[in-house]
């Protein structure tokens, strides 16, 4: 990728606002892939594979307005399917959020960004409100009842 040049806070800003764009675009590419699926299995067709496609350029709403984004199609088909095979149940929220975070690393790593990629926060909101739901249901269990008094 070619060296930016400039204000150095400027570059910082430019940086900062590819990342949101593309964690939008990620965002909103996983969700098409979760749809498209949801779809296909709605429809009551055989298989596991919607034959679905995901374009790598999309609108992507900001505060400032539309833009469009781009992102290479390898990494869009992986995004799309990342959401079908969550949405088919082929892979945990865990496992999805693992997997989101090596591709978007090595994006963020190839664009030189000065924080990484994190895309799908509504899904790491819903995993840890699970976790501490599990957690305080077994800690509820580990209280139980008082040994004493037991008749």
């Amino acid at each position: 990728m070619p060296k930016l040049s400039g204000d150095p806070r400027e570059i910082r800003k430019l940086r900062a606002l590819i990342n949101a764009r593309l964690t939008g675009f990620i965002d909103m590419t996983f969700i098409e892939g979760a749809k498209d699926m949801e779809s296909f299995q709605e429809s009551g067709a055989a298989g596991t594979n919607s034959g679905g496609f995901s374009s790598a350029y999309k609108a992507v709403k900001t505060v400032g307005g539309v833009v469009v984004v781009y992102l290479p199609q390898k990494y869009t088909n992986f995004f799309y399917e990342l959401g079908a095979s969550y949405q088919s149940a082929q892979l945990t929220k865990i496992r999805v959020i693992t997997l989101a975070d090596d591709t978007s690393k090595e994006i963020s790593q190839i664009l030189n960004l000065d924080n990484e990629l994190s895309p799908l926060g509504f899904l790491r909101i819903e995993a840890e409100n699970e976790a501490s739901e599990s957690s305080s249901d077994q800690d509820q269990d580990e209280i139980g009842e008082d040994p004493s008094s037991s008749s």
